[in-house]
């Protein structure tokens, strides 16, 4: 099937500059997407015109229209993940969550789900919208995990990108154990979707339950 050509330029041009924290000039763009520089140009110019990108002297970086369709996206992968989570919820007997980064520092639960059948003398209630550090927490940790490596990591981050999931007790609530898997959220800095109880459970067979979560709202938001 057929693309369309200056569409298919214009959201290459568009990804190329999303990948540059500085941005790219339009000789840049020219030169990465193989077309002449008053092409490039012209593109620079429509993408400019739906305020999905904006020049700063001679470089083009993302624009406000481009962080207005993020937040969109973000408000749509809550509505979708919720099914999502309530079948995590329900088959691990814990609480279920959704966590976006929050910059480069934080994330924030930005949707749960409780297991219709309660498991335990004590349920989890997880604060929705309250950030906190990366560092803590196993879906802060799982975020981090499923980002390129650095030097002198923590143990816990090098250790759950080993095994595509982090396990984390007492870190944010004295005596909770959670566990999550990260994902790649267009528009976001990452996500993950895991599950936090009081009581014992299996880790390798809940570990599954939420890595298979997270491959399908991956799926979702790819979709």
């Amino acid at each position: 099937m057929a693309t369309l050509q200056g569409l298919d330029r214009g959201l290459r041009a568009l990804d190329l500059i999303s990948l540059t924290a500085d941005g790219l000039t339009v000789a840049d763009l020219a030169r990465q997407l193989e077309i002449d520089r008053a092409v490039a140009y012209r593109i620079v110019q429509t993408l400019e015109e739906h305020m999905l990108v904006a020049r700063q002297g001679k470089r083009v970086r993302l624009g406000a229209g481009a962080a207005m369709l993020a937040g969109r996206f973000q408000h749509q992968l809550v509505l979708v993940a919720q099914p999502v989570l309530q079948e995590l919820a329900d088959a691990t007997g814990a609480s279920a969550f959704l966590t976006l980064a929050h910059g480069a520092r934080e994330c924030v639960p930005v949707a749960g789900a409780q297991p219709t059948v309660q498991h335990g003398p004590v349920q989890v209630g997880y604060r929705i919208g309250v950030r906190h550090p990366l560092e803590r927490g196993a879906n802060g940790v799982a975020i981090l995990a499923s980002q390129p490596s650095l030097p002198d990591e923590p143990e816990d981050i090098v250790r759950a990108r080993e095994l595509g999931y982090s396990v984390t007790s007492g870190q944010l609530q004295q005596g909770a154990t959670g566990i999550a898997a990260g994902f790649a959220v267009p528009g976001a800095a990452g996500a993950s979707v895991g599950v936090v109880a009081m009581h014992e459970f299996d880790v390798e067979s809940v570990a599954g339950e939420v890595k298979a979560a997270a491959a399908r709202l991956s799926s979702l938001g790819m979709a």
